[in-house]
């Protein structure tokens, strides 16, 4: 990809680029959910180029420093080669506004303000001499009308991006859903190195929370590649097929915390739940052979014989399945090494036939190489993200949010719902889809009992995350 845009929304393209999202092989028809731009972030795709195509630019590409705006690119003929603006020159300010201590996507926002033809004062630095410069500005669709990559990207799906690491590397999302799996959603998930150190991007601790407030579950490949394999042993026609074993246990985290992003993380464990049960009756059915033997005999052969070719085509449709995911499917068990653009797809279930409520929040935690402290970006999507912008924008989110926190079910609560009549089902209903904050220590428990709360009401409690 060119990198020839100048303004701090499109730095991001150096390091990034939208790759086809044949990624979602796997389903049918996605719809990708339109993202909203946060602080130092940069829309991508469709949405980007018509909420930006009017911006300004001048044909430079660089990164915000302590001292300055550095610039790492100048597009060739363009309004800032015209006017002997050079690759490692350092913009000290745009029409007087410091550009110094600003990250990246702060830079330059003076000039995506204005319009054609208008011009932009730069004093820059190099080697060590302080010049001036006067640059015309251009239309970003005017710019990049010829541009292959503008136009790849006018055609791309939205997405959002934003740098990380300070500036040495960048993530970038997008988030869609299918008829196919309405129980579902799938993140596209691109993590790119410019010059960091080699980091591990944990897929595991990529968290996609739904409007209802609840954590998606993280779905693993070994658990879509069981679940296909399942379906084979399960449809199999010809005696019996071996099921195939379970897949192990993957890490699995929580996310907790205030909406205004100050989330931290906890380790689940590896458990596997299940549910058993009794049946009331049992049912045996008999094959009933044909009056004529040779009927029979023939009828049974054509059967054997159809039951061989549905077989067959039984395994290669699952073995094109898992091809199908097992390809775009995010890797994350190797470094992101410097240089290196890797992507993929991710799935994230309800949990149940529950199908997940917009706005999304999506939040990854990455670890910097450097200092090995963990940052962590979060991404807002679908209708209603405009109020996630605002919360984290809002520095009383957090007292807000805590607020909101204190209406959590209790036991007081759940005592109350008993003694009103409220049956168990009701309530262990509300337990699953409210906020909880129950105390389950073996005194609180005994009073539970005392109160005449049912057990399979106070094993729902038990098994209720804390919020």
């Amino acid at each position: 990809m060119r990198t020839c845009f100048s303004s701090a929304k499109w730095s991001f393209v150096l390091i990034l680029t939208l790759a086809p999202l044949a990624s979602l092989r796997a389903q049918q028809q996605p719809t990708f959910l339109v993202p909203v731009e946060m602080k130092d972030q940069s829309l991508r795709g469709a949405v980007a180029v018509a909420q930006h195509e009017n911006d300004g630019m001048i044909g430079i590409n660089g990164k915000g420093t302590e001292a300055g705006y550095k610039v790492e690119t100048v597009t060739p003929g363009g309004p800032a080669s015209s006017a002997g603006i050079s690759s490692g020159d350092v913009i000290l300010s745009v029409d007087g506004i410091s550009l110094k201590s600003l990250n990246t996507t702060d830079t330059l926002k003076a000039i995506a303000r204005k319009k054609e033809g208008e011009t932009a004062n730069l004093v820059f630095v190099r080697n060590g001499e302080t010049k001036t410069a006067s640059v015309v500005v251009v239309l970003r669709k005017n710019f990049l009308k010829n541009d292959p990559s503008w136009q790849q990207e006018s055609k791309s799906p939205p997405g959002v991006s934003q740098l990380i690491f300070g500036g040495s590397a960048g993530v970038l999302a997008q988030l869609a859903e299918s008829e196919q799996y309405p129980s579902d959603v799938f993140l596209n998930v691109y993590v790119a190195s410019k010059d960091a150190a080699p980091f591990v991007a944990d897929d595991t601790k990529f968290f996609i929370l739904d409007g209802t407030g609840q954590q998606l579950r993280h779905v693993s490949l070994d658990e879509v590649k069981y679940g296909i394999q399942l379906q084979v042993a399960q449809n199999w026609k010809g005696g019996n097929y071996p099921p195939p074993p379970p897949p192990s246990p993957q890490r699995q985290y929580t996310i907790s915390g205030v909406q205004n992003g100050n989330y931290s993380i906890t380790d689940l464990g590896g458990g596997i739940g299940s549910v058993s049960g009794t049946s009331n009756s049992t049912y045996t059915v008999t094959q009933q052979p044909d009056h004529n033997q040779l009927g029979y005999s023939l009828g049974l052969a054509i059967r054997r014989y159809r039951d061989a070719k549905s077989d067959k085509k039984l395994i290669e449709q699952a073995k094109e399945a898992i091809a199908s995911w097992e390809g775009p499917y995010f890797k994350s068990q190797s470094p992101v090494v410097p240089g290196e653009n890797r992507g993929g797809v991710i799935m994230y279930w309800t949990g149940s036939g529950r199908r997940p409520q917009p706005p999304f929040r999506a939040v990854f935690f990455l670890t910097d190489p450097r200092s090995q402290k963990e940052e962590h970006v979060t991404f807002a999507f679908g209708p209603g993200a405009e109020t996630i912008r605002e919360e984290t924008a809002n520095p009383n989110a957090a007292t807000t949010t805590q607020g909101k926190a204190q209406v959590s079910l209790t036991n007081g609560d759940v005592v109350g719902l008993v003694k009103a009549g409220i049956s168990a089902e009701i309530i262990i209903a509300k337990i699953r889809t409210a906020s909880c904050s129950f105390e389950t220590s073996p005194t609180a428990l005994k009073e539970l009992k005392d109160a005449g709360v049912p057990d399979n009401l106070i094993l729902a409690m038990v098994q209720a995350p804390k919020n």
